[in-house]
């Protein structure tokens, strides 16, 4: 019975190890390729800056924002919180996965979608935010001028849209924000 058991055991950790590698391995190449397809890795903005942005912009109640590459949703739920209804997405499966369990947890009405925002309309934004790179802002600027309506705010962490008139610079450590 005792080599039953040790035999059950072992079966059961192996199966957790290859579980995991396996996940590991497909989280990773995902994520690599992701990475490589779009040119912008997964980094999260602080917390504080976040709310500083949503205090700085006072959108009506009721607004609409869209999150580009949203990552673990961060701002998608501060945003909620702040009364504005969200929508984001994300490209890589896994901030794609961990928006859906923090999505859950919170109890959250915001939308999150595992799509390619390039290939989505985005003209009924109030407000856009973006935390991507300067390796793409130009790709950017093009697909927002396309097809964004008059008045919407474009809030972008950390790097500039070129040839864009910033209305305002927030220093939201450890980087800037900048208001279009």
């Amino acid at each position: 019975m005792t080599s039953i058991f040790i035999l059950s055991l072992l079966i059961i950790i192996l199966s957790f190890i290859v579980i995991a590698t396996f996940l590991v391995v497909f989280f990773g190449f995902n994520m690599i390729y992701v990475n490589l397809k779009t040119l912008v890795p997964w980094a999260k903005a602080p917390m504080h800056g976040l709310e500083d942005i949503l205090v700085h912009l006072n959108l009506p109640v009721g607004s609409l924002v869209y999150d580009l590459g949203c990552g673990d949703g961060r701002f998608l739920f501060l945003a909620e919180h702040h009364g504005l209804k969200a929508l984001g997405y994300e490209l890589a499966f896994y901030p794609y996965l961990k928006a859906m369990v923090n999505k859950f947890l919170k109890d959250s009405k915001v939308k999150i979608e595992n799509k390619d925002f390039f290939k989505q309309d985005l003209s009924q934004a109030d407000a856009i935010f973006i935390f991507l790179t300067a390796a793409v802002m130009k790709k950017i600027s093009e697909k927002l001028k396309q097809d964004l309506k008059q008045g919407v705010i474009i809030v972008s962490y950390g790097f500039e849209i070129p040839s864009w008139e910033i209305i305002k610079t927030l220093d939201t450590k450890p980087s800037k924000t900048y208001i279009y």
